[in-house]
């Protein structure tokens, strides 16, 4: 039974009451206005739909992993969807390319990660509440975090390269400025060398990504519901 489908109705249709028909209609009309407010659509794509439930719940569990208040404004709603519509974008194509979604073991250990931020168990529950996400809803929500990280390692970072001559560039114009602006001391090339060059591949491969969905979305059609952005 979904959620438009009203089983508990006062209409009894062997009553013959034109009166009682009329305002059982008019209950029934409310009652699926009321329904489709709640939980319109908020985007489509091609014949999917994204809900604006499934769209306020992706924006609380966001905020919450972020340890940031929920921003219900129209600009991070829009945010919130375009991320939405990557991620079943980037789902069908793990479906399409029978990739493997990440095992139970590798969401426990994201789950154990977001724990570990809080004083206990009941904390942890407590912090949940507050931003109104049931746990089995944080559980999807990292499965499908998890299941788009594998997809992008496993599409998009073979074909990255670096080169120890970007390595040292990235080192000597990106990471000694960053550290000057943060008034840190630099560590030296050889100390720092790893992480400027994860800097770099994960740059180019943020790159590749970014024209991957640009090619997809070109060929998908997708809707936005402006109402449930306002």
């Amino acid at each position: 039974m979904t959620k438009y489908e009203l089983r508990n109705t006062k209409y009894n249709p062997r009553s013959g009451s034109h009166f009682v028909l009329r305002t059982s209609s008019f209950v029934l009309f409310c009652c699926l206005a009321r329904a489709e407010i709640i939980d319109r659509i908020a985007v489509t794509i091609d014949s999917q739909p994204i809900t604006e439930s499934q769209l306020l719940g992706e924006l609380r569990v966001t905020a919450f992993l972020n340890g940031e208040k929920p921003d219900l404004s129209p600009a991070n709603r829009r945010r919130t969807a375009d991320r939405l519509v990557e991620q079943a974008l980037i789902r069908r194509e793990m479906e399409f390319t029978h990739y493997t979604v990440p095992e139970g073991a590798e969401i426990e250990g994201a789950l154990k990660a977001v724990k570990s931020r809080f004083a206990g168990q009941a904390a942890f529950e407590r912090e949940l509440k507050a931003y109104g996400i049931g746990a089995d809803e944080l559980d999807r929500a990292l499965a499908r975090q998890a299941a788009v990280l594998r997809f992008i390692e496993l599409r998009f970072r073979p074909q990255v390269q670096v080169l120890e001559a970007e390595v040292r560039q990235y080192y000597e114009t990106v990471y000694l400025a960053e550290c000057q602006r943060k008034q840190l001391r630099p560590a030296s090339f050889e100390e720092a060398r790893r992480q400027c060059e994860e800097a770099l591949a994960q740059h180019r491969v943020d790159k590749q990504v970014d024209a991957w969905l640009a090619e997809v979305k070109g060929r998908t059609r997708i809707r936005y519901t402006e109402a449930a952005f306002q």
